[in-house]
């Protein structure tokens, strides 16, 4: 068993301290941890590792103490010093400090934009309808194989010089409509429905995946290649500016992908950009690294620093586990673009973006157009797809509503509505908090009376009632329960009905106005279970952390849980018939788009390592995520007294349910492993549902007393109001010592079963001191059961997410736990993928 060492007891100390600035000593000593956890980032044919670049700039991490601390969301319209942005004239000076920021932080500093010297035409050429067009410079949208444009139709390829000496130059390709302008224009964006639409297609080299000669000829500016492509695209615009054909006013920028990030960066550095859209950018574009992260089971700092470090400044890798510190997210890129145009553009099962997070990036940015002006001028696009999905049709309507070309209204169709005053005026919820006495940090051992408890029997009578408060919090649960799956998603639909956005794979929807049929979704967990293996042994199984071996050693089936849920059952292939293995119910954590997946995660796959380990392992998309994302939405019409959380813990037993009667599982043998929110849900399950004879918490809590809005958490409104896990929790905002029951009294309902808590100490959602007292208080009721080492603790020196070395961990004491029911590791073959 792993316990708490002399480093985790004085950082526990040091948290209960008011905040203070970091020496330079304490900074060296953060980066030495910070090297030793995280993976080297190798060298390219562009730069140095990190490690030497490190080594040459002696560049430290920054004081994180002196940063304001946001678990959610930075306010764009609050300065850093914490006052606020109250009128239209106060926005100018908060949109530089932003951009300063993000200059600071994440881009690398930007050089003044250049003159654009010299424009040489290269080519010019008038369709005949007949030969396809010169091929466009440039990864960009719409293009697709190359088609005769219109006869008329003008394409102009002109090579631009600027910067120190003329040394920098650039290729664009326009093609213009045929007849009278002046046109919009689309940068980014290419092909017939382009120019059928009556814009001017531009395009020119735009790889943030190639280092260009700007650094070199801007030896004083740290610009990584995001933003030296955004630094292109403003002489591309000064071009533009020398047309008559351009409508300057309308000038709009594209991409998708990592293009997607670079047109968001290069609307922020140019205000004469109009409008962009944003196609599924993932972090470090719309979606922000809070939101993304490896607390979300998504990409992060970390994994994008690490396999793509060209892209942002080097500094950004400092930040890797302390999003909470970072000035600056995507949501302030977003609000640099106001009052201009934006549209955030995202898959349904999109496995880098993230679906809630996209609609918090919407609201937090909302409230600058607003104060501008122009709030319809911010939307949401929400396609049925995963990664690649696009719908050029669709990006071209939502322009024509913001260019003034079309009267008609786009519909953002939210898929998380969630209002918690709304809700309890709705339901007619209320507290009585004079009934509900303030708790102290050492009363869990207090019984009726208070009266000190000294035996099981005394704790058993108290840990009755801690159910019943749980219950309570869960809520009320209606007489029939929904069915899982929810209404079928409709994306969203521009209203003069040019249809359902496109379903399944890249490319555009086909002939305009036409739905495109559903295809297999292999991110949709058990609801396309054939396909499951078949995507994740795949070419990109190493993102997933879904490799060919241990994939190979394993088998599947599907069993039913509840009245329609269906979940995945995996165990070691070649199990002999009759066999009863003991079983995990794997549950997952905030992973929106793919429910009991992830991504950018090559630690091998937990169903995997306890599949290898000899487990059973039962894994389901949990109520909100992966393919039951749009159960939220109506989620109160039909369960106006529960909550999220009542239905997650319903289902997870609901699952012991279906394990007690499935031929494969030792039905005495049930484990729940959780991951952050799955660890949540797997603690309230064993504390309510004896049946599960162990739980494996995986930063999984945070005590709520104590959870209050000056830890920089979120408090226990990231619960309640700003998602509806826990709605009563709402009414005990800023009165959390009154909360009827809290983590030790969880835990010492479960005792004497183990459970295996990792908490490491950087984790941006808890308090470790807080987290280290409260595993404390309830080793006290263990210690009455004679079973103290039943609680097992690991507090690693890291920040929340789930590496290989703590993986193993957790999985050696789930075996301890099981003791001779403990499975044998299965035999897995070695092949040339291993």
């Amino acid at each position: 068993m792993r316990r708490i060492g002399l480093i985790t007891l004085l950082l526990a100390c040091l948290l209960t301290l008011p905040a203070r600035a970091m020496t330079e000593q304490e900074r060296r000593d953060y980066l030495t941890h910070l090297r030793q956890i995280l993976l080297p980032v190798a060298a390219t044919q562009y730069t140095s590792s990190f490690d030497d670049w490190l080594d040459s700039s002696k560049q430290l991490p920054p004081d994180f103490d002196a940063l304001p601390r946001h678990n959610g969301l930075p306010d764009p319209l609050k300065f850093l010093d914490g006052h606020d942005v109250k009128t239209v004239a106060d926005w100018p000076a908060r949109r530089q400090e932003i951009m300063d920021l993000e200059q600071k932080y994440q881009l690398g500093t930007v050089p003044p934009k250049p003159k654009l010297d010299k424009i040489t035409l290269v080519s010019e050429t008038v369709s005949d309808g007949v030969t396809p067009p010169p091929a466009a410079a440039g990864g960009f949208r719409g293009r697709g194989p190359a088609a005769p444009l219109p006869q008329g139709t003008l394409t102009r390829i002109v090579r631009l010089e600027y910067g120190p000496n003329d040394q920098a130059s650039t290729q664009v390709t326009l093609t213009i409509p045929a007849g009278p302008g002046p046109f919009p224009v689309l940068i980014g964006g290419s092909g017939a429905p382009v120019l059928n639409r009556g814009y001017i297609s531009c395009s020119y080299p735009n790889s943030v995946d190639t280092l260009t000669n700007l650094p070199e000829l801007y030896p004083n500016y740290d610009f990584a290649t995001m933003a030296q492509q955004g630094f292109i695209a403003r002489t591309v615009v000064d071009y533009l500016y020398t047309l008559p054909e351009v409508d300057k006013a309308r000038i709009a920028i594209t991409g998708y992908s990592r293009g997607g990030k670079m047109a968001m960066t290069a609307a922020a550095l140019d205000e004469r950009i109009a409008a962009v859209v944003a196609g599924s950018t993932g972090v470090g574009g719309v979606v922000t690294w809070r939101q993304g992260s490896e607390r979300n089971q998504a990409e992060s700092i970390e994994s994008t620093t690490r396999m793509f470090p060209l892209w942002f400044a080097r500094q950004l890798r400092f930040f890797s586990g302390r999003e909470d510190r970072l000035p600056i997210d995507g949501n302030s890129l977003v609000a640099l673009i106001a009052p201009r145009s934006c549209l955030i553009e995202y898959g349904l099962n999109d496995e880098v973006s993230n679906t809630w997070g996209d609609e918090q990036t919407f609201y937090s940015a909302l409230p600058v157009f607003k104060l501008l002006g122009q709030p319809d001028h911010v939307g949401l696009m929400r396609l049925h797809g995963n990664h690649g999905t696009d719908n050029i049709e669709m990006d071209l309507d939502w322009l024509d509503i913001q260019f003034g070309r079309s009267q008609d209204k786009w519909n953002n169709n939210f898929l998380f509505p969630w209002d918690l005053k709304q809700w309890a005026a709705r339901t007619g919820e209320k507290v009585d908090l004079a009934s509900y006495p303030a708790h102290k940090s050492d009363d869990l051992l207090f019984g009726a009376g208070g009266k000190t408890i000294a035996s099981t029997a005394d704790w058993e009578a108290k840990a009755a009632d801690i159910r019943k408060n749980i219950n309570w919090l869960l809520g009320d649960a209606p007489a029939t329960i929904p069915p899982a799956g929810g209404p079928v998603d409709k994306g969203t639909i521009s209203a003069h009905g040019s249809g359902p956005a496109m379903r399944g794979g890249p490319g555009p929807a086909g002939a305009r106005g036409a739905p495109v049929a559903p295809a297999a979704n292999p991110h949709l967990g058990a609801s396309i279970n054939p396909d499951i293996l078949k995507f994740f042994s795949g070419g990109t199984a190493n993102e997933f952390g879904w490799v060919g071996p241990q994939t190979s050693a394993m088998d599947t089936h599907v069993v039913t849980i509840g009245d329609n849920l269906k979940g995945d059952l995996y165990y070691p292939s070649g199990t002999p018939p009759g066999t009863k293995l003991p079983t995990v119910i794997w549950l997952h954590g905030y992973s929106y788009p793919l429910g009991y997946m992830w991504v950018y995660r090559r630690d091998l796959h937990p169903i995997l390592a306890l599949t290898q380990a000899g487990y059973a392992v039962l894994a389901y998309d949990q109520c909100g995520f992966g393919g039951r994302q749009t159960e939220i939405g109506p989620f109160f019409d039909t369960s106006p007294h529960w909550s999220q959380m009542g239905r997650l813990v319903h289902d997870a037993r609901a699952a012991v349910d279906a394990l007690s009667k499935d031929d494969t599982v030792d039905a005495g043998h049930i484990y729940v492993f959780g991951y952050e929110l799955g660890a949540t849900v797997g603690l309230y399950t064993a504390a309510l549902d004896a049946r599960v004879k162990g739980v494996v918490s995986i930063n999984g809590f945070t005590p709520m007393r104590t959870d209050t809005a000056n830890k920089g958490t979120g408090g226990i409104a990231r619960w309640s109001v700003e998602r509806p896990l826990l709605p009563r929790l709402g009414f005990f905002i800023g009165h959390e010592a009154q909360i009827p029951v809290d983590y030790p009294e969880i835990f010492a309902a479960i005792a004497p079963r183990p459970v295996v808590v990792v908490a490491p100490q950087f984790d941006r959602e808890a308090t470790s001191a807080d987290v280290h007292a409260a595993l404390e208080q309830a080793r006290k009721v263990y210690a009455l059961y004679k079973a103290p080492n039943n609680l097992m603790v690991d507090e690693p020196w890291d920040y929340a997410r789930f590496p290989t070395y703590t993986q193993d961990w957790t999985i050696q004491s789930l075996n301890w736990a099981a003791g001779p029911s403990a499975p044998k590791p299965a035999a897995i073959a070695p092949t040339a993928a291993n």
